[in-house]
């Protein structure tokens, strides 16, 4: 009896619908219209992905980065970031930062909700050249801390300077 390998055409297939999965999902997230997992499972489903179910939603939303932000209805809703790779300050990034403020420790920035992990790795990929030691972000809230070298208010100024922010 000769030995058959397996067939390889089921894998062809399923990597395909994995890809037509995430086309269809990147753009629903893009209609900026979704307030729940449970809505982007029925989208889904009425786009023929049968086997889609809330917990592959959630790990589709983190592994793409999507986050919940208010659309221009102002409803909560999942959306992308406009780019994976490091977001500028030309980007409407700046336009979600709406308070900046510090304390003897601390510089601490305000954004639209969902927006403080974007801003916050903005803020982490210009480093220690601009001052930047860290920063922690929650959802709408990020702690920045001074590198050596540079004081609270010296990376206050250059956080204001960078967001185009009124002294």
């Amino acid at each position: 009896m000769l030995y058959q390998p397996p067939y390889r055409g089921d894998l062809c297939e399923s990597s395909a619908k994995q890809e037509e999965l995430v086309k269809a999902f990147k753009a629903l997230l893009k209609e900026e219209k979704f307030s729940s997992q449970g809505e982007i499972v029925a989208a889904l489903q009425e786009q023929g992905f049968d086997n889609i179910n809330q917990s592959k939603v959630s790990r589709m939303l983190t592994k793409f980065g999507a986050v919940r932000t208010r659309n221009a209805k102002m409803e909560m809703v999942y959306c992308l970031p406009a780019e994976l790779g490091v977001p500028t300050t030309s980007s409407p990034l700046k336009n979600l930062v709406l308070d900046i403020d510090y304390n003897d420790a601390v510089v601490v920035i305000h954004t639209s909700p969902g927006a403080a992990q974007l801003i916050a790795r903005l803020l982490d990929s210009l480093g220690k050249a601009e001052g930047i030691l860290g920063t922690i972000a929650g959802d709408d809230t990020i702690f920045t801390t001074p590198a050596n070298g540079f004081t609270v208010k010296d990376l206050y100024e250059a956080i204001l300077e960078l967001f185009d922010q009124e002294l």
